[in-house]
């Protein structure tokens, strides 16, 4: 059996880990974007303060993949899939061929329109290097600009709070994940930033930037900001563009049935990357987290050995903010939710929302609250209403 994968990080090589055990004579290849064996994304925050050497932030010496027999292909990307003489093209020109396929290969953050010396994408490895560099040249006199209202915001804005260094943050909407958070919940995350000293600026998008080579401010609506470094955290995209004619069906990600199947036959998607329908929580969704990517790759390479069992997990992702602890657990779209319940206050610190669907409960988002987390995590497996939960209230 030849398994090819597309994508080097957590899920691929989890799939590939997982394949070698219960097959080991089967060819497995590992085509990698990355030049870089497997390493921790979580920990590059904790790279970037120096509470962990970068060596600590990989999980696989680059030995590994020689000693479990895994082909690794670094530095190379898909280019075009043939689906029909099951062959994948990558950007070396060989062409690799496969009996089962898995599609692993993640998203890249979204890009700005305009690039200056100073811009920094927080993403890969290489990118944390990159800002590292931009630190030391930029010295204790910078002033850090951040542009976005997500998950990689968060890392930006608890990297420079920890440097001590003047913030200016700017973001299109008018709360921190504007998908996800009610009014109420959005002005607890902007009340902890303000009063944690940041300069925030909503409804903010980002026009233009300034400098020749090396960036000096940026500019929004609400004028010209000086910074010397910026910070960029508005998204990420998949790369479909080696998928376009090939048969697969693309939505939101590559889309798959609870199986992590494709529309095509011996073709899989897992992680990031991956549209699939979530037996937990009824509808198909994109999930991207540590947990959820590792899951999956453990998951898919059961099914692509022989095992159909449908992929079931409740996923969770936590994050701090200025030491506001931020919760999401399960399905947190507001406009996939028919209501949202609210528990806590701004006043009193801490908030939850219970979002439910079809009289069940489908995720939850804790503020300060995560004494409700597993409460709500046992409701979204038991699929429960809300009308049967008790929270402790103040």
């Amino acid at each position: 059996m030849r398994y090819l994968i597309i994508g080097g990080g957590i899920a691929g090589t989890t799939a590939a880990e997982v394949l070698r055990k219960s097959d080991a004579s089967a060819e497995i290849t590992i085509v990698d974007e990355e030049q870089h064996p497997l390493y921790s994304r979580v920990l590059l925050g904790h790279y970037l303060k120096g509470k962990v050497s970068r060596e600590r932030v990989f999980l696989k010496p680059a030995t590994w993949y020689q000693e479990h027999n895994i082909e690794w292909l670094p530095g190379v990307v898909a280019e075009q899939l043939d689906t029909r003489n099951k062959f994948v093209r990558i950007s070396d020109q060989r062409e690799l061929p496969y009996d089962k396929l898995l599609i692993a290969s993640g998203t890249v953050p979204r890009p700005l329109e305009v690039d200056l010396r100073g811009v920094s994408y927080l993403r890969t490895i290489d990118d944390a290097d990159h800002l590292l560099q931009l630190l030391s040249e930029r010295g204790m006199d910078a002033r850090m600009g951040i542009y976005g209202s997500g998950f990689i915001a968060c890392e930006y804005l608890e990297l420079f709070r920890e440097m001590n260094l003047p913030i200016t943050l700017a973001y299109r909407g008018d709360k921190f994940w504007s998908r996800a958070l009610l009014p109420e919940a959005g002005e607890l995350v902007n009340k902890v930033l303000v009063d944690g000293g940041v300069e925030l600026h909503t409804r903010a998008e980002l026009k233009d930037l300034i400098g020749e080579k090396e960036l000096t401010g940026f500019v929004t609506p609400k004028g010209t900001h000086e910074v010397t470094l910026l910070g960029v955290g508005v998204g990420v995209i998949p790369d479909f563009s080696w998928l376009r004619d090939a048969g697969v069906e693309l939505g939101s990600g590559v889309k798959t049935n609870q199986f992590l199947e494709t529309n095509v036959p011996d073709v899989y998607a897992a992680g990031d990357v991956a549209e699939f329908e979530d037996v937990v929580l009824g509808r198909q969704l994109v999930l991207m987290n540590w947990q959820n990517a590792m899951s999956q790759g453990r998951h898919v390479a059961r099914v692509m050995a022989g095992e159909r069992v449908a992929f079931e997990l409740v996923s969770s992702y936590s994050i701090n903010i200025f030491g506001l602890e931020c919760i999401f657990v399960g399905d947190t779209e507001l406009a996939e939710a028919d209501n949202v319940h609210l528990i806590g206050s701004l006043e009193s610190g801490g908030i939850t929302q219970v979002f439910e669907r079809s009289e069940r409960v489908v995720g939850g988002v804790m503020l300060n609250r995560n004494s409700d987390r597993v409460l709500i995590t046992k409701a979204i497996k038991n699929k429960q209403p809300f009308s049967e939960l008790t929270f402790v209230t103040e």
